[in-house]
């Protein structure tokens, strides 16, 4: 070590300040909470550059410790050891407690921030060796350190330029059905093209997740749409080939796998049975096991908030996709409807196109029975604080209800899906011209979920009072989805059949909470 010492404690510290501010940074979707009690602080981002100050002046302090020791006995120097050793200890501390605090949902995104920040943070750290240590060092372990970098440098390019992993179908299909037709959704671990394949009066189709004829090649998420009449009682087989990278001109592709075949069936006789889950929010055990206890079913209706949000397309593989296909195993119908939180993020605006959905509100005929699913959106102004001015669901709750006003049912049995059974929580008025019009048609129940109880609205306030004197005839149920203790979860069963319907509600542990029947 050419006669220097590494200050280990001080090294140590360095990276400790260096893991708490990765951990902050990991965070930052809830940075807006954090705000309003920080302005002592400058906020959020005040703190976090508090932070990155900390870790340069480590750095500093280390670096004198290394080359210039006789500094040590300054002053200055261990008054600023000090202010950085406090600093460090409380953001250690304050991280520690982001993870314990955190539910288990808001930390899986953390880690997925922390992973998109990685190359970052590893770039920045084996730059700082190299200017901290590097000169210090003997000059065979100078060697060896640069051996090192760069076989690191050089496996890290030939793994983006021939990648090492293997390539998979991760999901089984999820059939969502879109109002105007299927639309067969699986995923993918990486990038590539999706398609499926079958055989219908004779032909033989194989068809393309593509855009105007260009075939998407980058995606996780593939959805291909299919006619109705295509898929009805028939089989497929899904397939996508890796895309290593897309050119102007040519591409270079990988390997092609397939999954299936898979027997999809539709049950559009007078008795049917929907599986009905809610605000799974990642809990996905706990879901499964409640749905464990409800028998048989002929297709899943998927009622919002899988997750804490849409920050990443890989939440959407993994608690909507995967969570879907697991359900339905390719073999039948998925009625989507979109919670709140699928509004929010980066991926929020995306998600409608990678399911293969124009919009979110549509309605699905199947056999003498009508389902008019709604997109309640939001469920505050979109001034709030929460959606940093990049929400505008006033605007899309408006043309829904206008669509709502002019939707005429190709059945009388109506059954209504939306998540916030107020359909628009934040406007009075959107409200109401939903309800009124839901009370013309007749419909006869609403399905939601959004509040994780599993009730009927029976008037247990003011507000609930009035809506039931207002509109009497129509049964509104709350399935329960999962607790905020974060160890219970309701799923609930739906039977439709000529008389009337019944509606079932199991928790994680079989036992049944709800068991009700209405006549039409």
């Amino acid at each position: 070590m050419n006669n220097r010492q590494i200050p280990v404690f001080m090294t140590v510290l360095l990276f400790i300040s260096l893991a708490a501010a990765s951990i902050y940074h990991a965070v930052r979707m809830v940075w807006v909470f954090f705000t309003p009690n920080m302005k002592f602080l400058g906020g959020a981002v005040g703190l976090f550059l508090i932070l990155c100050v900390n870790i340069a002046l480590l750095i500093c302090l280390t670096a004198v410790k290394l080359y210039k020791p006789y500094l040590c006995e300054k002053k200055l120097f261990k008054t600023l050891k000090i202010i950085s050793y406090i600093i460090t200890v409380l953001s250690a501390i304050a991280a520690l407690g982001i993870i314990i605090v955190n539910t288990p949902e808001t930390n899986t995104v953390m880690l997925m921030y922390l992973k998109k920040d990685l190359p970052f943070i590893v770039s920045f750290t084996v730059i700082l060796l190299l200017l901290l240590f590097y000169p210090a060092l003997e000059e065979s372990a100078k060697k060896m350190f640069a051996v090192f970098v760069a076989a690191a440098v050089a496996l890290g390019f030939f793994w983006t330029v021939f990648p090492l992993s293997p390539y998979k179908i991760t999901s089984e299909p999820a059939v969502m059905d879109t109002g105007s037709g299927y639309s067969v959704v699986f995923s993918s671990n990486t990038g590539g093209t999706g398609f499926i394949e079958y055989t219908y009066n004779g032909v033989n189709y194989k068809k393309f997740d593509q855009n105007d004829g260009r075939i998407y090649s980058d995606r996780l998420i593939h959805s291909i749409s299919v006619p109705y009449e295509h898929l009805k009682n028939n089989s497929y087989t899904v397939g996508s080939t890796r895309v290593t990278e897309d050119f102007s001109y040519g591409s270079r592709t990988g390997k092609t796998v397939k999954s299936g075949p898979f027997d999809f069936k539709v049950n559009e006789s007078a008795d049917q049975t929907y599986l009905v889950v809610s605000d799974w929010h990642s809990y996905l055990k706990l879901a499964y096991s409640a749905v464990s206890y409800a028998g048989d079913y002929d297709a899943v209706i998927l009622l919002g908030d899988p997750a804490a949000g849409m920050d990443f397309e890989q939440e959407a593989v993994k608690y909507i996709v995967e969570f879907a296909g697991k359900l339905t195993e390719g073999k039948m119908p998925v009625i989507y409807v979109r919670g709140n939180h699928e509004t929010r993020g980066n991926f929020a605006s995306l998600l409608p196109a990678y399911l293969g959905y124009d919009k979110f509100y549509y309605n699905v005929n199947r056999g003498p029975y009508t389902f008019a699913v709604l997109d309640s959106g939001e469920d505050k102004p979109d001034d709030h604080i929460e959606y940093g001015g990049l929400d505008d669901y006033y605007t899309n709750r408006c043309e829904m209800v206008e669509w709502l006003e002019s939707f005429e049912p190709g059945n009388d049995k109506i059954i209504t899906l939306s998540h916030a059974w107020q359909v628009s929580e934040p406007e009075e008025d959107l409200y109401e011209r939903a309800w009124n019009r839901l009370s013309a048609l007749g419909v006869s129940a609403v399905l939601s979920g959004h509040t994780h109880e599993c009730r009927f609205i029976d008037g247990r306030d003011d507000f609930e009072k009035a809506h039931l004197d207002k509109y009497p005839g129509i049964v509104i149920y709350n399935d329960g989805g999962h607790s905020d203790s974060n160890k219970n979860y309701i799923a609930s069963k739906l039977t439709l059949s000529e008389d009337g319907y019944r509606i079932e509600a199991f928790d994680n542990t079989g036992n049944k909470v709800t068991d009700k029947e209405f006549n039409w």
